[in-house]
């Protein structure tokens, strides 16, 4: 840098929504489709196996069906896009889609060589007689224009079509105590509607009947799906599973035990000069075991939501939790700063002793009733159900229900990936568990040392990705947890410092970072944390290869040095609302005077409704992002007929002009740079990339002249029941970009604040986010 270029950066910058740019949706083209079988082939392929299904639909004994019946078509890969749906082949024999299942299957192109692939079993309800109408058009194909059109374009579209059977787990253990989960019935415009109360009556009864019995306290509905909790013998989970109207039938999880403490005598941790929390804007809940007798480091008695007496080692768990979402790291012998907000401890654990009630429920319930109060829009859950992520299941109970809250009421939950990142791989127990798997929330594994030490590495406990459809990478970022090396130094009441190690604590480090984020920001939405954690992690020197371990990567211990940047570099945030299909832009903040190497990150988050039946489709909005990084850089194709291939030239240039002149044809909007998800990848592959995480990010380096005028295009799209929505809706969400001078000049920021005048510094606004949020 010469001398006498400022050197001096500036405050995160806000206010990034009033950057919004009217854009011309571009013609997206997409060329012809190729169809892997013709339905002649799909006719000769399917008969077999639809005849087959209307013969077990008639041997089904009333006690075993609805009034309508459960089947299960396997989409070939090529078609699982929601703008593929095979609508007119299901409204031609009275099919309802009321869920999907994951599946895998073979995705054929023209050119490459045939290779397995995700697909999607789509659930329909169907009566009798639809099914009777599937035999004759295969049989005949069909009679009318629509009947002959739905045979042709729809059918080829299907590989596989059965009976629905719903899927058995079953354990090593005598397993008495299961969860059972119905399909959905259909309901209007698409929606679906949770299992009837005569459906639920005739599952209660053929449980009695294999002597066992559902429990009427513990019936869930969440989306479509009806979880309930059955007391069976295990040598009867067979005959339990013919009932057609069940989806999946599992042992009942149980509340992961928490980790142990080892004690330690050394300088206490002092109490902060005042407990009063420096913001009233919202306050943080901490569900775990509780607390013991107020002290001046835990002034505040936490509020019992279980009638039973509180365990000694829950009580040390609960207050380590909420010490570290209180105070973050504790140092020996050290002050505690004031808490950025307060913290309510709910002591949820030990649950109401009884053998038929299953405790993952009855704890879901307490923690439902508390947030949809309003109090709290972060909550710290360092404890869940022992059971790891199978995607081609539907999501856990808590996942579902807490991402419906999530939406609901713009809470982040904050939630320990758990502990089993040292068991068996090949079967997947070293998975996260849920909740971690959220996709409207923010998982935290555990690494070895903390931010800024170097050389850190994954704890060996902590559960490892990836997650589901939704929210692949997971776990969301890595925090200090500890190790056997480098324990965790864990408050007791008194301030003694115990040690440990697990998620338990890393957990509650980034809700601590996040409570005292929410405080410096003007609109604290949830949407906004969760694009800091994605934007702000430091990525490991392995990350590509090592996702499932680290997720986005570790994050500081606070982000206030993040929000101060250097002179080369600016941070921008974007805080808004788009409706469904309308295409905005933002322009991204690069200087026009600037034209040296330069490197954007651009993170998107935001928070979806979701749909628990679709486990393929579980996410049921997304934002489609574009980013043109140069005004004038456009595509130039040749004219038909030549063996010219496209190029790319400056509109501005006599290169340009001259292509034109030759018959040669401008793109209708500037050239575009990756962003995970491309146009014109197969859908199966889109989804891997991302297409519908709720949580993105992307880091793009540019040489010298290839950033000009740039601009982030975003488009809402939704589905529902696997097809394209375009119901009226908007979707909030949150976007983070910074812009970084790779040539160290010492002017990008200034140059950001002089051109781009209305963002403003975040520091001017901070008095206003002192305000309660209701």
């Amino acid at each position: 840098m010469a001398d006498g270029q400022n050197t001096a950066g500036g405050p995160l910058l806000v206010n990034g929504e009033a950057l919004r740019l009217e854009v011309t949706p571009p013609n997206r083209g997409g060329g012809t489709k190729y169809d892997p079988q013709t339905a002649e082939q799909a006719r000769t392929l399917l008969t077999p196996m639809v005849r087959r299904a209307s013969e077990q639909a008639q041997q089904l004994p009333e006690q075993l069906r609805a009034d309508r019946l459960y089947v299960e078509a396997r989409l070939l890969p090529n078609y699982i896009a929601a703008s593929n749906f095979p609508g007119d082949l299901l409204s031609a024999i009275g099919a309802v889609p009321v869920g999907s299942r994951a599946d895998q299957g073979t995705y054929r192109t023209k050119k490459r060589a045939p290779r397995t692939v995700g697909t999607r079993r789509l659930v329909l309800s169907i009566d009798d007689s639809g099914l009777e109408k599937l035999n004759v058009l295969l049989e005949r194909g069909g009679r009318t224009k629509e009947e002959r059109q739905a045979v042709e374009q729809d059918l080829l579209k299907f590989d596989d079509i059965t009976l629905s059977h719903a899927v058995t787990i079953t354990r090593d253990d005598d397993t008495a105590l299961w969860e059972a989960v119905l399909h959905p019935e259909p309901g209007l415009s698409r929606n679906t509607m949770p299992a009837s109360e005569d459906v639920l009556g005739k599952w209660m009864r053929w449980i009695e009947s294999l002597g066992g019995e559902v429990n009427p306290r513990y019936v869930r509905r969440v989306g479509g799906l009806t979880f309930t909790s059955v007391a069976l013998p295990k040598a009867a989970a067979e005959d339990a599973a013919r009932f057609n109207p069940l989806r999946v039938m599992r042992p009942m999880p149980v509340i992961r035990p928490f980790p142990g403490l080892a004690p330690r005598a050394v300088d206490p941790f002092q109490a902060p000069a005042s407990s009063a929390p420096r913001s009233e804007i919202f306050r943080v809940a901490v569900f775990d075991g509780g607390l013991g007798e107020p002290t001046t480091l835990f002034p505040d008695p936490c509020i019992n939501l279980t009638p039973e007496d509180a365990h000694p080692h829950g009580v040390q768990h609960g207050t380590a939790v909420t010490g570290a979402a209180l105070y973050g790291l504790a140092e020996i012998g050290g002050q505690a700063a004031t808490p950025a907000l307060g913290v309510d401890s709910y002591r949820i654990l030990p649950t109401p002793a009884d053998p038929n009630d299953p405790e993952g429920y009855w704890v879901l319930d307490q923690i439902r009733d508390v947030i949809t109060e309003g109090e709290h829009k972060l909550v710290n859950l360092s404890l869940g159900p022992s059971e790891a992520v199978v995607e081609d299941q539907e999501p856990n109970l808590w996942t579902s229900t807490l991402d419906h809250l999530a939406w609901e009421n713009d809470v982040l939950f904050v939630v320990a990936a758990s502990n089993h990142g040292e068991m068996d791989a090949i079967t997947g127990l070293n998975r996260v568990e849920a909740p971690a798997d959220m996709a409207n929330g923010i998982s935290v594994g555990a690494v070895d040392r903390h931010a800024p030490h170097a050389k850190w590495a994954r704890a060996s406990y902590s559960s490892i990705g990836p997650g589901r459809q939704g929210n692949r990478l997971q776990p969301s970022c890595v925090q200090f947890g500890g190790t056997d090396d480098n324990p965790f130094p864990i408050l007791r009441s008194n301030g003694d410092i115990a040690y440990s190690q697990g998620t338990s604590f890393a957990a509650p480090l980034v809700t601590h970072a996040l409570s005292d984020l929410a405080t410096q920001l003007p609109n604290p939405t949830s949407s906004a944390l969760r694009a800091f954690v994605a934007h702000f992690a430091e990525r490991h020197p392995h990350y590509k290869a090592r996702q499932n371990e680290f997720g986005h990567g570790r994050l500081p211990l606070t982000f206030r040095d993040v929000l101060a940047t250097s002179a080369d570099e600016a941070h921008v945030l974007y805080v808004d609302q788009i409706a469904r299909e309308e295409i905005i832009g933002y322009q991204v903040p690069v200087p026009v005077r600037f034209t040296g190497a330069v490197e954007v990150r651009i993170t998107a988050a935001f928070m979806t409704s979701v749909e628990p039946s679709e486990p393929t489709d579980y996410t049921q909005g997304t934002l489609d992002l574009t980013f043109r990084p140069h005004a004038h850089l456009f595509n130039f194709t040749p004219p038909k007929g030549t063996n010219l291939r496209t190029v790319i030239h400056d509109q501005r240039t006599p290169e340009a002009h001259a292509l034109l002149e030759q018959g040669w044809t401008q793109s209708g909007a500037p050239c575009t740079r990756g962003l995970g998800a491309g146009n014109f990848m197969p859908e199966h592959q889109l989804r891997d990339e991302g297409k519908w995480e709720t949580l993105r990010h992307a880091r793009i380096k540019f040489n010298p002249g290839e950033v000009e005028d740039p601009w982030l295009e975003l488009t809402y799209l939704a589905r529902r029941a696997g097809a394209l929505d375009r119901g009226p809706s908007e979707l909030p969400f949150a976007v983070l970009i910074s812009v970084e001078d790779l040539n160290g000049s010492g002017t990008l920021y200034q140059g950001v604040v002089d051109q781009f005048a209305a963002l403003r510094p975040v520091a001017r606004v901070q008095a206003q986010t002192q305000v309660r949020i209701r």
